[in-house]
């Protein structure tokens, strides 16, 4: 159990290691010995030897008490479909840290990518090995804060902080969206474990908020994984460097909405919401991806889209909950982080060489299979992957999802729109596959590039082409690696496959399930679809020109324009325009606005608890140990009150508002409080005092007066504030949860704190943190007095009273407000 907290963990540790070895080690040092540096590969890559060794066994877990009240544990859990997530994210994070240090020149932001991708490695752990949903969200938080500083990894520029931003907004909404889903998933089982849950999945189903559950987590999964129409921060967050692209969107980041819905689909699928739902978005991912694909330019933009597909597909794959279809989620999100993987890699190799990934120019400069004919070799193999090619694992992945499509448990119709789109996607997959391998190494294009039109494509990695040369080793051994795994796998080693594939779709499915993968099963349907998807890719392919141009034509459903004016216009005018009403200019105004909503909570929430004895409880309280007295001191209070709004002059309210703390000081002494009276009542001479020497400096006559109408709404608001109060109170007693603490304090005071003055003990032993808060915010308060009496006019001085000085306009000297939209957005 230690070991698996030691694995997640791990990564952080090797991130501190290396921000403390670039404060100590000079740059010249680690210049000179590179493999001061290099040793953090070995952490994801044990990490990888320590997963695989976990996959023959039973799931293991971890747990310790983290909130115990509220049942929540901080565990970890290993099944088979969290090893392997954590596979990939070992053995792909292993790689690419090989294939950033051939990458990156700079030792400096080497060691900066490290840290940031060991981070993001330990968050991405967290996510898939969480046993607890709370703990899970908190690690999917982690994973969008560290992918935003790798995707703004090259901050100087303004594409990449626009698109770091983007992906942390659109999948930060997504993360509240997840949260408000947990909770309710929480409040519904009365748990927040994963075992518990998956040991019993229809509590969730049951529960009269599954249709709330069920589109708040589809939604934060649909933010992660990039569906439709969240899609577009994907391909503009592919400003990050090429490895950073590699490892967060096509291996581990972009797959953490598709393993969410993975491990809570046993609990929400089995209904035709689910089904339509999760089956319509991921159909509709998947096409429009796939096509937007092949309409663009930038090597990177190809793979981005082609990926936002995939992901369309891996979540349609869930739309049924079936056998067939977990086999084929399994099968097909291997198969991605191998090909993909290799292919970004591949990009950033092209580019490193070259110093463009624009499929134009790479076009004009043709045939880089000659000059690089290792990164060709990587090419080749994963676009061989991408196109279901028999015998990499990409076909296995084709070929099941056909199975799927088949067997999938939808009415007629939709099987059939199933098998046409599983089809038609994997024939443009193959046209996009042969796009990046054929044009970029094979063929050359005599004429020159036809003109770019304007902003449709990002200016990044477009610079001028410059004399091709192969990548160095470090860089090929990242991008051959996964090739090499997609064709070694299927041919030697599916039968060490299938105990992963076993546990990996028995967790998804919720029932054990054998998986035995074959590479031929002979001339089946699935197998035909196969190959006719094979050919109409080739077609798209050979007619890949007019295919682009047409596809450059039609418009793309973009939309970048809504977001931004969701998050840069509608959301800071609205917060603008509520900033304004609670927190207004003049201070009267925003008290009222609090009261209000005070009063307006208070009843809202009175009302929903209202009951037929509510009034009999209320009434009983208010007449229990009735004193009239009592009741004629109260009285006064608020006659006394009432006056302070009628005073004349400032003289006159202090005065008045005096009497009504000698009053208050009159009820203590009654009620057997005498030391607490004389309290209260040098409490009051004091601020009456201070009061005066304040206002000595103001005129005596109230300069504002206001109108009637204000006078009669403030009365009223004062009043339904004064009634709010006093219900509130009587509720609170009338509906006591637990006996009252008085007989506690009178038990103990004399034992705990040796005194006999019970009010005394308790704020000087009981309550003596409240007592030192009190006494600190007065301090603070007095400081804050004292620096604003330093604002006071320059022309005033000490001593002066107002009234000697020429008029000063109130507006231009003391008048505060919140600056105007416009003066704000300038």
């Amino acid at each position: 159990m230690t070991s698996l907290v030691l694995a997640v963990f791990a990564p952080v540790l090797g991130a501190l290691a290396l921000t403390g070895f670039d404060l100590i080690v000079p740059k010249t040092t680690a210049r000179k010995k590179p493999w001061l540096v290099g040793w953090v590969v070995l952490i994801p890559a044990l990490a990888f030897v320590y997963f695989l060794s976990l996959v023959g066994g039973d799931p293991l877990s971890a747990e310790w008490a983290w909130v115990a009240r509220m049942g929540v544990t901080l565990s970890f859990y290993a099944d088979g479909l969290a090893l392997l997530f954590a596979l990939i994210i070992s053995g792909v994070g292993a790689l690419i840290l090989i294939y950033a240090g051939g990458y990156f020149h700079e030792i400096g932001d080497y060691t900066r990518f490290c840290t940031l991708t060991l981070l993001f490695m330990t968050a991405m752990l967290g996510v898939v090995l969480s046993g607890n949903l709370l703990q899970l969200f908190m690690f999917w938080e982690l994973t969008s804060v560290t992918s935003f500083l790798l995707i703004g990894f090259k901050h100087e520029k303004k594409h990449a902080r626009d698109g770091a931003k983007q992906a942390l907004l659109i999948t930060g909404a997504g993360g509240l969206s997840l949260l408000a889903g947990v909770l309710l998933i929480g409040i519904a089982a009365g748990t927040f474990d994963v075992r518990t849950l998956l040991s019993n999945p229809g509590v969730i189903r049951e529960s009269s908020h599954y249709l709330l559950i069920l589109t708040l987590v589809a939604l934060g999964a649909f933010a992660k994984s990039a569906q439709f129409p969240l899609h577009f921060w994907l391909p503009g967050a592919m400003e990050a460097p090429t490895p950073a692209s590699a490892y967060l969107h096509s291996a581990t980041m972009v797959k953490a909405g598709v393993f969410l819905l993975a491990r809570l689909g046993v609990v929400l699928n089995g209904t035709t919401a689910w089904q339509v739902l999760i089956t319509s978005v991921g159909l509709i991912t998947f096409l429009y991806g796939v096509v937007i694909a092949l309409r663009q330019r930038d090597m990177k933009a190809i793979l981005a889209y082609s990926t936002v597909s995939w992901l369309g597909i891996l979540v349609a794959l869930q739309g049924a909950g079936t056998k067939d279809g977990a086999k084929a989620l399994v099968v097909g999100l291997l198969a991605h982080a191998l090909y993909k993987s290799a292919l970004f890699l591949v990009a950033g190799s092209v580019d490193h060489a070259t110093g463009t990934r624009d499929m134009d120019k790479l076009a004009a400069i043709g045939g880089l299979a000659r000059p690089m004919p290792f990164t060709a070799a990587a090419a080749v193999i994963g676009a061989l992957g991408m196109a279901g090619i028999p015998p990499l694992l990409g076909f296995l992945g084709k070929e099941t999802l056909k199975v799927a499509a088949l067997s999938e448990s939808f009415v007629p119709p939709l099987q059939v729109l199933w098998v046409v789109v599983a089809v038609v996607g994997s024939a443009f997959h193959v046209g996009v596959a042969g796009r990046i391998a054929y044009d970029t190494f094979v063929g050359r294009r005599s004429t020159p590039p036809p003109p770019q039109p304007h902003g449709d494509d990002h200016p990044a990695g477009h610079g001028e082409a410059k004399h091709p040369h192969e990548a160095p080793i470090p860089m090929l051994v990242g991008a051959l690696t996964p090739g090499i795994l997609s064709l070694a796998l299927p041919l030697a080693f599916l039968p060490a496959l299938s105990p992963l594939l076993t546990r990996a779709v028995s967790a998804i499915y919720g029932k054990p399930t054998a998986v035995d993968l074959q590479l031929y099963e002979g001339i089946n349907l699935p197998l035909i679809l196969s190959m006719i998807a094979i050919g109409l890719g080739a077609a798209i392919f050979s007619l890949r020109q007019r295919i682009f141009i047409t596809l450059r034509l039609l418009p793309e459903f973009n939309p970048v324009g809504v977001y931004k004016w969701l998050f840069f216009t509608a959301l800071p005018n609205t917060a603008r325009a509520v900033t304004y009403r609670v927190q207004p200019s003049l201070i009267r105004e925003g008290i009222v606005t609090a009261v209000l909503v005070m009063v307006g909570t208070v009843l809202v929430m009175l009302t929903l608890g209202w009951d037929a004895g509510s009034l009999d409880r209320i009434r009983e309280v208010a007449l229990r140990g009735f004193e009239p007295e009592l009741a004629i001191i109260c009285a006064l209070i608020i006659i006394d009150t009432i006056g302070i709004l009628f005073a004349p002059t400032r003289l006159a309210a202090i005065i008045v508002m005096g009497l009504g703390g000698a009053m208050i000081s009159l009820i203590f002494a009654i009620f057997g409080a005498p030391d607490l009276a004389f309290t209260n009542l040098m409490v009051d001479v004091i601020s009456l005092a201070l009061f005066i020497l304040a206002f000595h400096f103001l005129p005596d006559v109230f300069m504002f007066k206001p109108s009637r109408s204000r006078q009669f709404r403030d009365a009223l608001v004062a009043g339904a504030f004064g009634l709010t109060v006093t219900l509130l109170i009587l509720v609170a007693h009338a509906n006591a949860l637990a006996p009252s603490i008085a007989s506690y304090y009178i038990k103990n005071a004399y034992p705990f704190g040796q005194g006999k003055n019970i009010v005394n003990v308790i704020i000087v032993d009981f309550r003596g943190l409240d007592t030192l808060g009190e006494i600190t915010v007065l301090l603070i308060a007095g400081i804050g007095v004292t620096a604003l009496l330093r604002f006071r006019p320059s022309r005033q001085g000490r001593g002066v009273h107002l009234d000697e000085l020429e008029p000063v306009p109130v507006a231009e000297e003391f008048h505060f407000s919140l600056p105007t939209p416009s003066e704000s957005q300038t």
